[in-house]
């Protein structure tokens, strides 16, 4: 089937949309590979659609925080961050927010180095910090200055908080000072950084073979003591699905990743194991603040909504992978609200609603989509059931860089249809998307009421998910956005591939190369 309805809007790792730091997409729902101990040696083979764009190892890119699953392969973050938003250590084996929320104090791992020898401390952790503040990356935009404590403190000062700043902070790869400075500290050296990570992680570079593949060989001297296990990595770019999951029978790739569709479902049935995550929902963005739309009319978005049979979709589209929603949040996070239905088919209650609206005999609106992203199937899908009420759907499916406007710049009388990023801290996706600070949706009815809800779970001192559910909640009461299904990524495995980690951080790109092990 075409490629699903997935806007990497989401993953501004890989895309570069930076408005509330490193976006990403929730990992939610994984199947556990068997476990057993541990056993050293080999080369991980893995193959994904995604390589870098623009970058492989410089941190303060201007199309936003590095990031993709070949990341933290060199690299390691400053702080953690897991699939329910809960920060934990890393780079900095602590972090304490003062109380008037104007400072956020990091105190640092010692012992831990570079690839190129030089110490991970508080110079490298400020200079670090210092690009992202100068490049004004996501969240640290409201950072105005680090200060050095002693040799392993920093301490952040804050100009305005919001606990996505946390997750900003865990999503931090931290490079090599002394390799900026070796190399020139200018642009050159920035320009060599790029392609050529010098972190603390677990592999060191070797190579990379631009829309090929990128190398990596076990660092011996990583600070996490026993590991990694697999003596070296392979992370191969392949855009093609067939390819990669022809690559992965054929014994040549232990795993491969990517939108979850009929070819990951084929390989599932012949045995081969699969690691998941729910990465965004999608559905349907209304111009709502248009006065003179149909969508502007509560009743009219509710009876859209109970028009849509999402189970149905998802069984049709998803082969299982997908899992319908009413609410922009997906199952298995502390951010989903157990309470509200899956699934409010229901025609005769929809034309009731329409009636009720003045719209008895229906109406005709637009759905906007690109031909990059957008799934004609499902864009058919929601025309098919909308034409049950008296609706006509008309699908405009563009080109990608005009959805991209379109999507900036506002639309009428019609639909946005896209997929939108989840994270571990919802406030993160909230902002990133709807709140009236984002330069997204601009035809979107953002009400006062909603955003006092977002700004007021944002500023809690931790991520306190009773507080998002009440943001989500509104969302879903007044049909500010209509959502479908929950979207599935996934790592197809063979089945002596072990501990891998995907889908078990708050952003989905990021997993565990230091604990892969092969049972070959």
């Amino acid at each position: 089937m075409k490629k699903l309805l997935f806007v990497i809007l989401s993953v501004i790792l890989i895309s570069g949309l930076v408005l509330s730091g490193c976006t990403t997409q929730t990992a939610t729902t994984t199947t556990t590979l068997a476990a057993g101990t541990p056993k050293y040696g080999g080369t991980f083979k893995i193959a994904d659609a995604i390589g870098p764009r623009t970058s492989i190892g410089w941190i303060a890119d201007p199309v936003g925080f590095l990031g993709g699953p070949f990341s933290n392969i060199f690299m390691d973050t400053i702080l953690e961050s897991d699939v329910n938003g809960v920060i934990k250590p890393c780079l900095a084996t602590k972090f304490d927010v003062s109380s008037d929320l104007k400072t956020i104090t990091l105190t640092l791992r010692q012992g831990v180095k570079f690839h190129d020898g030089s110490d991970w401390n508080a110079t490298a952790a400020k200079w670090n910090i210092d690009q992202l503040i100068a490049a004004k990356i996501g969240d640290y935009i409201n950072v105005s200055s680090v200060d050095m404590v002693d040799t392993y403190t920093v301490k952040l000062n804050v100009s305005t908080y919001t606990n996505t700043l946390l997750n900003s902070i865990a999503s931090t790869y931290i490079v090599s000072k002394a390799a900026y400075d070796t190399h020139g500290a200018n642009k050159d050296a920035i320009e060599w950084m790029r392609w050529n990570p010098v972190g603390t992680g677990p592999f060191k570079f070797v190579s990379y073979t631009p829309n090929v593949v990128i190398k990596g060989i076990k660092n011996t001297d990583y600070w996490q003591k026993g590991k990694p296990y697999v003596d070296a990595i392979e992370y191969n770019i392949i855009g093609d699905q067939m390819t990669r999951a022809q690559s992965l029978q054929a014994g040549e790739m232990d795993a491969i990743g990517g939108d979850l569709s009929k070819v990951e479902y084929d390989l599932q049935q012949k045995g081969f194991q699969i690691v998941k995550g729910y990465i965004s929902t999608g559905g349907l963005v209304p111009d709502s603040k248009n006065a003179d739309s149909p969508l502007s009319n509560l009743k009219v978005r509710q009876a859209i909504d109970y028009a849509i049979d999402r189970a149905a979709i998802c069984t049709t589209l998803g082969y299982g992978f997908w899992a319908p929603t009413e609410q922009f949040a997906v199952p298995g996070t502390t951010s989903w609200i157990t309470s509200l239905p899956t699934n409010n088919y229901n025609v005769d209650k929809a034309k009731q609603l329409l009636t009720e609206a003045g719209y008895a005999n229906g109406f005709k609106i637009t759905l906007y989509g690109s031909v990059a992203i957008t799934s004609k199937d499902f864009a058919t899908a929601v025309q098919g059931y909308l034409s049950k009420i008296g609706i006509t759907l008309d699908v405009n499916l563009m080109d990608h860089a005009s959805y991209t406007d379109l999507s900036l710049k506002g639309w009428k009388n019609g639909f946005a249809a896209g997929a939108k990023s989840v994270d571990g801290n919802m406030n993160y996706a909230l902002n990133l998307a709807w709140t009236q600070t984002t330069p997204y949706h601009p035809s979107m009815d953002k009400p006062d009421a909603f955003q006092a809800l977002y700004n007021t779970a944002a500023a809690a001192k931790t991520f306190d998910p009773a507080l998002t559910q009440k943001a989500i909640k509104y969302m879903y009461d007044n049909e500010m956005y209509i959502p479908v299904y929950c979207n599935s990524r996934g790592q197809v495995m063979q089945t002596y591939v072990h501990d891998t980690g995907f889908y078990t951080f708050h952003n989905w790109a990021s997993w565990r190369p230091s604990d892969v092990w092969l049972n070959k």
